[in-house]
């Protein structure tokens, strides 16, 4: 396991990653070959079965891990007048990171499913792009950074002209469609003759 990899793991502490494998029998969360196969499409590599995969990964530990890799494991205390750990929650839905030939690969996958995709929270996430891996992706040696975004359909209202370059390349976001259910519902406050309202007295049942 490489150092980067090995930083990564080590910050990676959410309850849900160590359940979920956990329930599901598959504790280092290792990827499904059509997954595997999906992404490797998107962003033109070949991902391995023993990849480092997390999920709702916090950007403050990404950065973190990066900075480690160049600064030979150091702990610090390390500056942080360019501010880039925010010490906030804010993550990526799931973190894929190998090692091929000398370079590090580190996709981040984005998704949304029933809810759509809302331009002011994908701009703060850019901008965190921007804080951690620069405009082209090159802020750290032998590392490239991948963005993807996974939904049931490819967005079409994406403002994407102030995000970092590496993170729509050629001008255009990296899809990969998001299998969903078509039936799911949810359940909202209403009036009692069923017209949505956050101050509802009463509930119903509609579609997502």
């Amino acid at each position: 396991m490489s150092d980067l990899i090995e930083h990564l793991a080590q910050f990676n502490r959410k309850e849900r990653f160590f359940l979920v494998g956990f329930a599901l029998g598959n504790s280092t969360f290792r990827l499904g070959d059509g997954f595997r196969s999906t992404i490797g499409q998107a962003i033109g590599s070949t991902l391995p079965e023993e990849a480092f995969v997390a999920m709702d990964y916090h950007l403050d530990w990404l950065y973190a891990s990066l900075f480690l890799q160049a600064h030979g494991g150091e702990v610090g205390p390390h500056s942080n007048a360019e501010k880039i750990i925010h010490a906030q929650q804010e993550d990526i839905d799931l973190i894929v990171a190998y090692r091929d030939a000398g370079v590090h690969h580190v996709i981040l996958l984005e998704a949304k499913g029933a809810t759509g995709w809302n331009n002011r929270q994908m701009a703060s996430k850019a901008r965190r792009m921007h804080e951690i891996f620069g405009s082209a992706g090159t802020a750290w040696e032998h590392i490239v950074p991948h963005f993807v975004i996974a939904s049931p359909r490819r967005p079409q209202r994406l403002a994407i002209a102030s995000w970092p370059t590496w993170m729509a390349p050629n001008g255009s976001i990296l899809w990969i469609e998001l299998a969903m259910r078509t039936d799911l519902r949810k359940v909202t406050r209403c009036g009692v003759a069923g017209r949505s309202s956050e101050r509802g007295q009463h509930w119903m049942v509609v579609p997502a």
